[in-house]
């Protein structure tokens, strides 16, 4: 588990960092801005990728922009200030997101949670703007905050969608201090299931709570059961021993993951002596998902489903 983690945290590192690096490139080779290089097409990128991926997505960012320096050199205060402007908007919107969120989740189901974006956005804008004659002489502070508030709420705001809310992934949360414990990633529901049939029914006894708690009609929620069901039992039926860690969680879509150590086993594989109806809700759940992946890193097999 710990070796899957850190493999997708430096994957994030990498992804946001090219992404800073392509944005950035694409406006220096239009030539489009000439004034600074401190807003762009990038100005969304501080507050998106802060927010989903906190200090990864913060790191991911510096080094795109310092490696694009080394292509395009700038003087040291305006990369200097850059820095500061993604520290700035990407830590000030990880922490204030969720210090006071019960569900640590980044989604926008109801129209508060536009306020609380637009309005953390441009605190945190307009503090990154107000620093702007510390470092380069200059007052930068319409063109920092008018570019990367309108840009985060034009192309920020569909990306976090996309990526909690139909792709039901959870955003990286800063540890968070409660009653002396650290508090990391909360998921709807997380259990351990085994051979024994009673964790698998505990696990579908949270699920119905989870169903009533979000008001899933009767459908959908036997899709639910189904497909966790499904993708269990084809885990248990090749690993016995398996001890599989899953976590759900419920937004607009449900998504399902199962993480389990053993060889390399991909259960959305025909196994070719099923027959049709073994092989019905395998059928299912290819028609239905909105995404359906499957990876090994490191002797860890996993299992994402969405619908």
């Amino acid at each position: 588990m710990f070796r899957y983690v850190v493999f997708n945290r430096i994957k994030i590192v990498l992804i946001t960092a090219v992404a800073y690096f392509c944005a950035d490139y694409f406006i220096r080779i239009t030539g489009f801005l000439q004034f600074t290089s401190c807003v762009g097409l990038k100005s969304f990128m501080p507050a998106t990728f802060g927010l989903l991926f906190g200090i990864y997505g913060i790191i991911g960012q510096i080094i795109g922009c310092f490696v694009s320096s080394l292509f395009w050199p700038r003087a040291t205060n305006l990369l200097q200030y850059e820095f500061v402007i993604i520290l700035i908007i990407g830590i000030g919107l990880w922490f204030t997101w969720h210090i006071n969120s019960l569900t640590h989740k980044v989604h926008f189901r109801y129209l508060g949670n536009y306020f609380k974006f637009f309005t953390l956005l441009m605190l945190f804008t307009s503090l990154a703007g107000m620093l702007s004659q510390s470092f380069t002489r200059a007052y930068l502070f319409p063109e920092v905050v008018a570019w990367n508030t309108s840009l985060s709420m034009l192309f920020g705001i569909p990306i976090m969608i996309i990526y909690s809310g139909l792709m039901s992934l959870n955003p990286i949360l800063p540890p968070l201090v409660e009653d002396g414990k650290m508090i990391h990633i909360v998921d709807d529901i997380r259990e351990a299931l085994t051979n024994d049939p009673q964790s698998f029914a505990s696990f579908s006894e949270k699920l119905e709570l989870l169903s009533e708690r979000e008001k899933v009609d009767m459908k959908r929620s036997f899709e639910m059961q189904g497909l966790v069901e499904e993708i269990y039992l084809r885990i248990i039926d090749l690993y016995p021993e398996a001890v599989i860690d899953v976590k759900a969680n419920y937004d607009i879509t449900f998504s399902v993951e199962f993480i389990y150590i053993g060889k390399i086993h991909n259960p959305f594989l025909n196994i070719r002596n099923e027959d049709e109806m073994a092989n019905a809700g395998l059928k299912l759940i290819k028609h239905r998902a909105l995404l359906a992946s499957y990876s090994y890193t490191y002797g860890e097999n996993n299992v994402h489903v969405v619908i």
